[in-house]
């Protein structure tokens, strides 16, 4: 049996959706498991055991038609039992209509019957601790697995010499089998970055709890931002900012946290990717974002903290794109969320980990 699971983006949602090529290995270990991904999604599943073949979706195919052609003329000569579309926009459409397969899967959408055989309804509400992103992926899998029982535990599979390396890094700056605190002090955007005031008064509230260094997440040309922030740190919080242990690249940031105590921050693929990780979370999520679709909620473990939460009904996620537009309400919204919202439990999260 051969199966083709489709998710070509972003880094969170291919990490997420490579749950459905881990569930159908655990059912039949002898299926062939092929993932469509773009580039520069890669490194979350790399070394993943339960993908047999990464196809690669190029990012110019959206601009180069030549190039996006031959890539669906080559799709022509494969064959599957199953396509499971997870991503459900126009260049995934494509890849099952050129792909040949038994059966097409993807989520019910006003044009999904004209490329899939089964079409599965995305949930609205969240009826139980599980998030929906999982929850839906694994709902596609009913018509292949049927009852079969699903796992839900996301996996991210670092080699011994990418641990041995970054913990040798960790030692030379930090001392011997020291830990430190990643933080994600930059969203995907700004309107999902929690405002740098904000940001600084829970690191130093966290420094004053713990005494641990930090260690922060950010692409080189965000070096101008992240001074900012530190700017706005305790002078001693500031000492703490280890900047010579910035990763350097996404599998370094992923063997980086593996040594840390926890990673805590703005809501987004770091955090996902520290979930997968197994190391204990804190999540700020934007007003943008819909906890219920990417956070499982586990005390002490695994936590978040939203707008309306604490202010019931002050959004309304299904107005995302408008408000996305809204400047100016957005950065409003934000601000509502201060930090003395959640200062005991944000301090109760280090306390877990910590003796001091």
């Amino acid at each position: 049996m051969r199966i083709l699971v489709i998710q070509q983006k972003m880094i969170g949602d291919v990490l997420i959706s490579s749950l459905l090529c881990k569930n159908l290995k655990l059912w039949n270990p002898n299926i062939h498991v092929d993932f469509v991904v773009n580039r520069h999604t890669l490194d979350v599943i790399r070394h993943n055991p339960y993908i047999d073949e990464v196809v690669i979706f190029e990012d110019h195919f959206k601009k180069n038609k030549f190039g996006l052609f031959q890539f669906l003329l080559h799709r022509r000569k494969q064959k599957y039992d199953y396509i499971i579309d997870v991503y459900g926009k126009l260049e995934s459409f494509l890849i099952c209509l050129f792909t040949p397969a038994t059966q097409k899967i993807g989520y019910k959408k006003a044009l999904s019957p004209l490329f899939y055989d089964k079409e599965i309804k995305i949930l609205k509400v969240q009826d139980d601790a599980l998030q929906l992103s999982i929850k839906d992926r694994l709902r596609l899998l009913a018509p292949i697995m049927g009852d079969f029982p699903k796992n839900s535990e996301v996996e991210i599979h670092l080699t011994p010499e990418e641990i041995e390396i970054s913990r040798k890094r960790l030692d030379a700056v930090l001392g011997k089998g020291k830990k430190a605190i990643m933080v994600s002090a930059l969203g995907s955007s700004e309107n999902k970055t929690y405002p740098f005031e904000y940001m600084a008064q829970l690191m130093d509230t966290a420094f004053r709890t713990t005494n641990l260094p930090f260690i922060l997440n950010y692409r080189p040309n965000q070096e101008g931002l992240i001074d900012l922030l530190i700017n706005q740190l305790q002078p001693t919080t500031q000492k703490a900012v280890m900047k010579s242990l910035t990763p350097n690249s996404l599998r370094d940031y992923m063997a980086t946290a593996y040594h840390c105590i926890a990673a805590v921050g703005n809501e987004g693929g770091a955090i996902n990717i520290a979930k997968a990780l197994n190391k204990p979370t804190f999540a700020i999520f934007s007003p943008l974002i819909d906890p219920s679709g990417w956070h499982t909620e586990i005390h002490n473990k695994c936590m978040a903290v939203n707008l309306n939460a604490f202010f019931p009904n002050t959004i309304d996620y299904t107005k995302q794109r408008k408000l996305a537009k809204d400047t100016a309400k957005l950065e409003k919204l934000y601000k509502m969320l201060k930090p003395e919202l959640f200062e005991k439990k944000w301090i109760g999260f280090f306390q877990s980990y910590t003796k001091i």
